[in-house]
Protein backbone atom coordinates (compact mmCIF):
# COMPACT_ATOMS: atom_id res chain seq x y z
CA UNK A 1 0.00 0.00 0.00
CA UNK A 2 1.11 3.04 -0.72
CA UNK A 3 1.42 5.59 2.33
CA UNK A 4 -1.85 7.51 1.69
CA UNK A 5 -1.31 9.84 4.54
CA UNK A 6 0.17 11.98 1.76
CA UNK A 7 -3.04 12.60 0.91
CA UNK A 8 -3.38 14.67 4.18
CA UNK A 9 -1.98 17.14 2.98
CA UNK A 10 -4.92 18.91 0.48
CA UNK A 11 -7.34 18.63 3.74
CA UNK A 12 -4.11 20.10 5.46
CA UNK A 13 -4.04 22.90 3.01
CA UNK A 14 -7.72 23.96 2.82
CA UNK A 15 -8.46 23.81 6.48
CA UNK A 16 -5.22 25.42 7.68
CA UNK A 17 -4.76 22.71 10.12
CA UNK A 18 -1.22 21.64 12.27
CA UNK A 19 -1.61 18.35 13.01
CA UNK A 20 -4.46 15.56 13.03
CA UNK A 21 -5.79 13.40 15.41
CA UNK A 22 -7.50 10.10 13.83
CA UNK A 23 -9.64 7.86 16.17
CA UNK A 24 -12.31 5.96 13.93
CA UNK A 25 -11.73 2.62 13.13
CA UNK A 26 -12.41 3.06 8.96
CA UNK A 27 -10.14 5.68 8.62
CA UNK A 28 -7.15 4.35 10.33
CA UNK A 29 -7.37 1.21 8.30
CA UNK A 30 -7.45 3.82 5.26
CA UNK A 31 -4.34 5.82 6.27
CA UNK A 32 -2.29 3.26 8.72
CA UNK A 33 -3.31 -0.32 7.13
CA UNK A 34 -4.20 -1.05 11.26
CA UNK A 35 -7.72 -2.71 11.20
CA UNK A 36 -9.83 -3.46 14.62
CA UNK A 37 -11.66 -6.78 14.83
CA UNK A 38 -15.08 -5.16 15.61
CA UNK A 39 -16.57 -8.33 15.57
CA UNK A 40 -16.33 -9.05 19.20
CA UNK A 41 -17.40 -5.42 20.35
CA UNK A 42 -15.13 -2.91 22.34
CA UNK A 43 -12.22 -4.29 24.55
CA UNK A 44 -13.17 -3.27 28.55
CA UNK A 45 -8.93 -2.66 28.69
CA UNK A 46 -8.84 -0.30 25.76
CA UNK A 47 -9.70 3.78 25.44
CA UNK A 48 -9.05 2.96 22.11
CA UNK A 49 -7.47 -0.05 20.27
CA UNK A 50 -5.26 2.55 18.34
CA UNK A 51 -5.59 6.12 17.73
CA UNK A 52 -2.88 7.72 14.29
CA UNK A 53 -1.59 11.31 15.35
CA UNK A 54 -0.25 13.16 12.35
CA UNK A 55 2.32 16.21 12.68
CA UNK A 56 2.82 19.72 10.77
CA UNK A 57 5.11 17.36 8.24
CA UNK A 58 3.14 14.54 7.99
CA UNK A 59 5.25 12.59 10.10
CA UNK A 60 2.70 10.14 11.61
CA UNK A 61 2.98 7.81 14.77
CA UNK A 62 0.61 4.68 16.39
CA UNK A 63 -0.61 4.14 19.26
CA UNK A 64 -1.51 0.72 20.02
CA UNK A 65 -3.21 -1.00 22.72
CA UNK A 66 -0.46 -4.02 23.74
CA UNK A 67 -3.25 -6.71 22.56
CA UNK A 68 -3.63 -5.54 19.22
CA UNK A 69 0.46 -6.27 18.21
CA UNK A 70 -1.08 -9.20 15.93
CA UNK A 71 -2.00 -6.28 13.14
CA UNK A 72 1.79 -4.72 13.06
CA UNK A 73 2.75 -6.58 10.04
CA UNK A 74 -0.46 -4.72 8.38
CA UNK A 75 0.49 -1.33 9.13
CA UNK A 76 2.81 0.58 7.08
CA UNK A 77 6.39 1.27 7.79
CA UNK A 78 6.70 4.65 7.87
CA UNK A 79 4.45 4.77 10.96
CA UNK A 80 6.67 4.77 14.41
CA UNK A 81 4.50 2.86 16.79
CA UNK A 82 4.31 2.83 20.79
CA UNK A 83 2.01 0.82 22.78
CA UNK A 84 0.04 1.26 25.64
CA UNK A 85 -0.75 -0.88 28.61
CA UNK A 86 -4.18 -1.88 28.58
CA UNK A 87 -4.76 -5.86 30.36
CA UNK A 88 -2.96 -6.26 33.53
CA UNK A 89 -3.51 -8.64 36.70
CA UNK A 90 -1.01 -7.91 38.75
CA UNK A 91 -2.63 -4.37 39.60
CA UNK A 92 -5.67 -2.06 38.44
CA UNK A 93 -6.52 -1.52 34.82
CA UNK A 94 -5.98 1.61 33.76
CA UNK A 95 -6.40 2.11 30.38
CA UNK A 96 -7.08 5.87 30.42
CA UNK A 97 -4.21 6.96 31.99
CA UNK A 98 -2.02 4.72 29.88
CA UNK A 99 -3.38 5.73 26.70
CA UNK A 100 -3.38 9.42 27.31
CA UNK A 101 0.32 9.16 28.55
CA UNK A 102 1.62 7.62 25.12
CA UNK A 103 -0.76 10.50 23.12
CA UNK A 104 1.01 13.12 25.19
CA UNK A 105 4.52 11.75 24.41
CA UNK A 106 3.64 11.50 21.01
CA UNK A 107 2.47 14.98 20.51
CA UNK A 108 5.39 15.85 22.28
CA UNK A 109 7.96 13.75 19.29
CA UNK A 110 5.95 15.32 16.13
CA UNK A 111 6.02 18.99 17.95
CA UNK A 112 2.82 19.68 18.83
CA UNK A 113 1.71 22.08 21.45
CA UNK A 114 -0.63 24.83 19.52
CA UNK A 115 -2.93 25.43 16.67
CA UNK A 116 -5.20 23.48 14.61
CA UNK A 117 -5.98 19.67 15.59
CA UNK A 118 -7.86 17.58 12.39
CA UNK A 119 -10.28 15.17 14.48
CA UNK A 120 -12.90 12.43 14.18
CA UNK A 121 -15.34 13.87 16.86
CA UNK A 122 -18.00 11.08 16.42
CA UNK A 123 -15.22 8.63 17.28
CA UNK A 124 -13.71 10.52 20.23
CA UNK A 125 -13.95 10.13 23.95
CA UNK A 126 -15.25 12.22 26.03
CA UNK A 127 -12.23 11.24 28.47
CA UNK A 128 -9.89 12.04 25.52
CA UNK A 129 -11.64 15.28 24.77
CA UNK A 130 -11.32 16.64 29.00
CA UNK A 131 -7.51 15.27 28.68
CA UNK A 132 -7.01 17.92 25.22
CA UNK A 133 -8.58 20.80 27.10
CA UNK A 134 -6.67 20.61 29.81
CA UNK A 135 -3.25 19.67 28.44
CA UNK A 136 -3.29 20.94 25.07
CA UNK A 137 -5.75 24.20 26.27
CA UNK A 138 -3.90 26.21 23.26
CA UNK A 139 -5.23 23.49 20.31
CA UNK A 140 -8.45 24.22 18.40
CA UNK A 141 -9.78 21.35 17.02
CA UNK A 142 -11.44 20.63 13.49
CA UNK A 143 -14.34 18.17 12.81
CA UNK A 144 -12.30 16.40 9.47
CA UNK A 145 -14.88 13.90 9.24
CA UNK A 146 -16.31 14.54 6.11
CA UNK A 147 -12.95 15.32 4.58
CA UNK A 148 -11.59 11.89 5.79
CA UNK A 149 -14.73 10.21 3.92
CA UNK A 150 -14.03 12.45 0.44
CA UNK A 151 -10.58 10.96 0.27
CA UNK A 152 -11.47 7.31 0.56
CA UNK A 153 -14.45 7.85 -2.43
CA UNK A 154 -11.74 6.77 -4.85
CA UNK A 155 -9.96 3.41 -4.11
CA UNK A 156 -6.20 2.73 -5.00
CA UNK A 157 -4.99 -0.28 -6.78
CA UNK A 158 -4.65 -2.12 -3.76
CA UNK A 159 -7.61 -1.02 -2.19
CA UNK A 160 -9.32 -2.64 -5.29
CA UNK A 161 -7.74 -5.51 -4.41
CA UNK A 162 -8.48 -6.09 -1.32
CA UNK A 163 -12.35 -5.58 -1.99
CA UNK A 164 -12.16 -8.16 -4.82
CA UNK A 165 -11.22 -10.69 -2.00
CA UNK A 166 -13.98 -9.66 0.41
CA UNK A 167 -16.20 -10.01 -2.80
CA UNK A 168 -14.87 -13.55 -3.73
CA UNK A 169 -16.56 -14.42 0.09
CA UNK A 170 -19.26 -13.29 -0.78
CA UNK A 171 -19.62 -15.19 -3.84
CA UNK A 172 -18.81 -17.99 -1.87
CA UNK A 173 -21.28 -17.83 0.36
CA UNK A 174 -23.82 -17.46 -2.68
CA UNK A 175 -23.04 -20.18 -4.31
CA UNK A 176 -22.98 -21.95 -0.64
CA UNK A 177 -26.88 -21.26 -0.46
CA UNK A 178 -27.82 -22.07 -4.05
CA UNK A 179 -26.28 -25.59 -3.45
CA UNK A 180 -27.06 -26.29 0.09
CA UNK A 181 -30.48 -25.07 0.69
CA UNK A 182 -33.67 -26.85 1.20
CA UNK A 183 -36.73 -27.51 2.61
CA UNK A 184 -37.45 -28.32 6.50
CA UNK A 185 -34.18 -26.96 7.53
CA UNK A 186 -34.25 -23.62 9.44
CA UNK A 187 -32.97 -20.15 8.11
CA UNK A 188 -30.29 -20.39 11.18
CA UNK A 189 -28.57 -23.89 10.25
CA UNK A 190 -28.80 -22.68 6.26
CA UNK A 191 -26.70 -19.44 7.27
CA UNK A 192 -24.39 -21.31 9.98
CA UNK A 193 -23.91 -23.75 6.94
CA UNK A 194 -23.05 -21.06 4.74
CA UNK A 195 -20.77 -18.95 6.89
CA UNK A 196 -18.47 -22.11 7.67
CA UNK A 197 -18.01 -22.08 3.41
CA UNK A 198 -17.18 -18.34 3.77
CA UNK A 199 -14.92 -18.75 6.86
CA UNK A 200 -13.43 -22.08 5.72
CA UNK A 201 -12.25 -20.08 2.55
CA UNK A 202 -10.85 -17.08 4.16
CA UNK A 203 -8.56 -19.26 6.50
CA UNK A 204 -9.87 -17.37 9.85
CA UNK A 205 -13.09 -15.73 11.12
CA UNK A 206 -14.47 -13.12 9.52
CA UNK A 207 -17.13 -10.29 10.35
CA UNK A 208 -20.31 -10.69 8.39
CA UNK A 209 -23.45 -8.63 8.40
CA UNK A 210 -26.10 -10.25 6.13
CA UNK A 211 -29.70 -10.27 5.73
CA UNK A 212 -31.03 -13.77 5.70
CA UNK A 213 -34.63 -14.28 5.70
CA UNK A 214 -36.94 -16.60 3.67
CA UNK A 215 -40.83 -16.65 2.76
CA UNK A 216 -42.58 -14.02 3.27
CA UNK A 217 -40.22 -12.42 5.10
CA UNK A 218 -38.58 -11.55 2.17
CA UNK A 219 -40.98 -8.94 1.23
CA UNK A 220 -39.91 -6.80 3.94
CA UNK A 221 -36.16 -6.66 2.37
CA UNK A 222 -34.23 -8.74 4.82
CA UNK A 223 -33.36 -9.78 8.78
CA UNK A 224 -31.31 -11.74 10.63
CA UNK A 225 -32.12 -15.59 10.28
CA UNK A 226 -33.93 -17.34 12.70
CA UNK A 227 -35.42 -20.75 13.55
CA UNK A 228 -37.82 -20.07 11.00
CA UNK A 229 -38.32 -23.75 8.79
CA UNK A 230 -37.81 -23.18 5.29
CA UNK A 231 -40.66 -24.76 3.38
CA UNK A 232 -41.30 -25.93 -0.19
CA UNK A 233 -41.82 -22.91 -2.44
CA UNK A 234 -40.35 -20.38 -0.31
CA UNK A 235 -38.11 -17.86 -1.63
CA UNK A 236 -34.42 -17.16 0.09
CA UNK A 237 -33.00 -13.91 0.49
CA UNK A 238 -29.44 -13.63 1.15
CA UNK A 239 -27.67 -10.16 1.23
CA UNK A 240 -23.99 -11.09 2.35
CA UNK A 241 -21.56 -7.82 3.48
CA UNK A 242 -18.00 -9.71 4.65
CA UNK A 243 -15.30 -7.74 5.88
CA UNK A 244 -11.96 -9.22 5.35
CA UNK A 245 -9.13 -7.49 6.93
CA UNK A 246 -10.51 -3.92 6.80
CA UNK A 247 -12.66 -4.08 3.63
CA UNK A 248 -15.67 -5.13 2.70
CA UNK A 249 -17.63 -7.10 -0.11
CA UNK A 250 -20.89 -6.99 -0.63
CA UNK A 251 -23.64 -8.87 -2.85
CA UNK A 252 -27.33 -10.07 -2.56
CA UNK A 253 -29.39 -13.26 -4.25
CA UNK A 254 -32.67 -14.46 -4.24
CA UNK A 255 -33.16 -18.13 -4.49
CA UNK A 256 -36.73 -20.50 -4.80
CA UNK A 257 -36.67 -23.80 -3.06
CA UNK A 258 -38.79 -25.78 -5.03
CA UNK A 259 -40.50 -24.26 -8.35
CA UNK A 260 -41.30 -20.44 -8.47
CA UNK A 261 -44.38 -19.34 -9.58
CA UNK A 262 -44.46 -17.71 -12.73
CA UNK A 263 -44.86 -13.79 -11.25
CA UNK A 264 -41.98 -14.84 -8.86
CA UNK A 265 -40.17 -15.43 -12.02
CA UNK A 266 -41.20 -12.99 -14.20
CA UNK A 267 -40.37 -10.77 -11.38
CA UNK A 268 -36.97 -12.59 -10.73
CA UNK A 269 -35.95 -11.78 -14.80
CA UNK A 270 -37.08 -8.24 -14.48
CA UNK A 271 -34.76 -7.25 -11.51
CA UNK A 272 -31.96 -9.25 -13.06
CA UNK A 273 -32.61 -6.68 -16.28
CA UNK A 274 -32.56 -3.63 -13.74
CA UNK A 275 -29.40 -4.77 -12.19
CA UNK A 276 -27.97 -5.46 -15.97
CA UNK A 277 -28.81 -2.08 -16.58
CA UNK A 278 -27.20 -0.42 -13.60
CA UNK A 279 -24.53 -2.01 -14.45
CA UNK A 280 -24.64 -0.98 -18.35
CA UNK A 281 -25.15 2.96 -17.23
CA UNK A 282 -22.10 3.01 -14.50
CA UNK A 283 -19.19 4.97 -16.41
CA UNK A 284 -17.15 8.19 -15.61
CA UNK A 285 -19.10 11.63 -15.81
CA UNK A 286 -22.79 9.43 -15.05
CA UNK A 287 -24.51 11.42 -12.32
CA UNK A 288 -25.47 8.79 -9.49
CA UNK A 289 -28.64 9.66 -9.32
CA UNK A 290 -28.97 8.40 -13.06
CA UNK A 291 -27.86 5.34 -12.41
CA UNK A 292 -30.35 4.94 -9.88
CA UNK A 293 -33.18 6.53 -11.92
CA UNK A 294 -32.24 3.65 -14.69
CA UNK A 295 -32.95 0.68 -12.88
CA UNK A 296 -36.50 2.47 -11.60
CA UNK A 297 -37.52 3.01 -14.74
CA UNK A 298 -37.40 -0.41 -15.18
CA UNK A 299 -39.11 -2.17 -12.31
CA UNK A 300 -41.93 1.22 -11.98
CA UNK A 301 -44.55 -1.34 -13.72
CA UNK A 302 -43.77 -4.36 -11.28
CA UNK A 303 -43.35 -2.09 -8.11
CA UNK A 304 -40.54 -0.11 -6.72
CA UNK A 305 -38.07 -0.49 -3.62
CA UNK A 306 -38.27 2.15 -0.81
CA UNK A 307 -34.35 1.96 -0.65
CA UNK A 308 -31.13 3.28 -2.34
CA UNK A 309 -29.73 1.86 -5.59
CA UNK A 310 -27.04 1.18 -4.53
CA UNK A 311 -23.86 2.43 -2.15
CA UNK A 312 -19.76 3.17 -2.19
CA UNK A 313 -17.84 0.09 -0.71
CA UNK A 314 -14.97 0.32 0.60
CA UNK A 315 -13.55 0.37 4.28
CA UNK A 316 -16.90 1.07 5.57
CA UNK A 317 -19.78 -1.09 3.95
CA UNK A 318 -21.69 1.97 3.18
CA UNK A 319 -20.23 5.62 1.94
CA UNK A 320 -20.35 7.75 -1.31
CA UNK A 321 -21.19 7.33 -3.91
CA UNK A 322 -24.86 6.58 -2.63
CA UNK A 323 -27.30 5.53 -5.74
CA UNK A 324 -29.80 7.38 -4.89
CA UNK A 325 -32.59 9.61 -6.33
CA UNK A 326 -31.34 12.72 -5.27
CA UNK A 327 -27.29 12.32 -5.97
CA UNK A 328 -25.95 14.39 -8.28
CA UNK A 329 -22.39 13.29 -7.73
CA UNK A 330 -20.33 11.79 -10.88
CA UNK A 331 -19.42 8.85 -10.81
CA UNK A 332 -15.21 8.37 -11.45
CA UNK A 333 -12.64 6.00 -11.91
CA UNK A 334 -12.00 4.07 -8.71
CA UNK A 335 -15.16 4.36 -7.12
CA UNK A 336 -15.98 0.85 -6.16
CA UNK A 337 -20.23 0.68 -6.14
CA UNK A 338 -22.70 -2.02 -4.77
CA UNK A 339 -26.06 -1.98 -7.05
CA UNK A 340 -29.19 -3.58 -5.46
CA UNK A 341 -32.31 -3.34 -7.35
CA UNK A 342 -35.36 -5.01 -6.07
CA UNK A 343 -38.98 -5.48 -6.14
CA UNK A 344 -40.96 -6.27 -2.94
CA UNK A 345 -44.62 -7.76 -3.05
CA UNK A 346 -46.94 -8.49 -0.59
CA UNK A 347 -45.75 -11.96 0.31
CA UNK A 348 -42.33 -12.30 -1.42
CA UNK A 349 -39.50 -9.41 -2.19
CA UNK A 350 -36.47 -10.27 -4.96
CA UNK A 351 -33.23 -8.60 -4.48
CA UNK A 352 -29.87 -8.88 -6.64
CA UNK A 353 -26.68 -7.06 -6.24
CA UNK A 354 -23.23 -7.16 -7.61
CA UNK A 355 -20.15 -4.87 -6.76
CA UNK A 356 -18.64 -2.93 -9.25
CA UNK A 357 -15.68 -1.05 -9.78
CA UNK A 358 -16.07 1.78 -12.10
CA UNK A 359 -13.12 1.90 -14.77
CA UNK A 360 -12.07 4.19 -17.24
CA UNK A 361 -14.62 3.54 -19.91
CA UNK A 362 -17.22 1.74 -17.73
CA UNK A 363 -17.14 -1.02 -14.77
CA UNK A 364 -15.83 -4.14 -13.72
CA UNK A 365 -18.25 -6.30 -11.89
CA UNK A 366 -15.85 -7.89 -9.00
CA UNK A 367 -18.84 -10.46 -7.88
CA UNK A 368 -18.83 -13.13 -10.33
CA UNK A 369 -21.15 -15.28 -8.69
CA UNK A 370 -24.05 -15.86 -11.50
CA UNK A 371 -27.62 -14.64 -10.35
CA UNK A 372 -29.60 -18.09 -10.08
CA UNK A 373 -33.56 -18.24 -9.20
CA UNK A 374 -33.72 -22.01 -9.53
CA UNK A 375 -31.62 -24.56 -7.76
CA UNK A 376 -30.05 -27.13 -10.48
CA UNK A 377 -30.32 -30.19 -8.02
CA UNK A 378 -32.74 -30.52 -4.71
CA UNK A 379 -29.47 -31.69 -2.18
CA UNK A 380 -30.89 -34.76 -0.45
CA UNK A 381 -28.82 -34.03 3.08
CA UNK A 382 -27.71 -31.32 4.06
CA UNK A 383 -23.59 -31.01 4.81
Amino acid sequence: MENRIQKLKAIQKAKKLDAFLITSFASLKYLSGYFFYFEHGLSPFQLLPAALVVGPELQAGLILADNETQQLPFIHPAISISTYESYVYQKDIDAVNQFVFQLDETFKQLGIKTGRLGVEPNALPASLLLFLGSRYPAVELVDITADIAGLRIIKDADEIALIRQSARLSDIGQSAVLRLARSGMSELELFNLVRRQIEEAAGTRVPLMADFVSGASTATGGGLPTNKIINEGDLILSDFTPCLNGYWGDSCSTIAVGMPTTEQQNTFNLVREALEIGINTIRPGVQAKEVDSAMRRHLQAAGNFEHHGGHGVGVVYHEEPRITPYNTMLLQPGMVIALEPAVYKDDFGIRLEHLVAVTDDGCEVLTTFNHSFEQQTQPSAHV
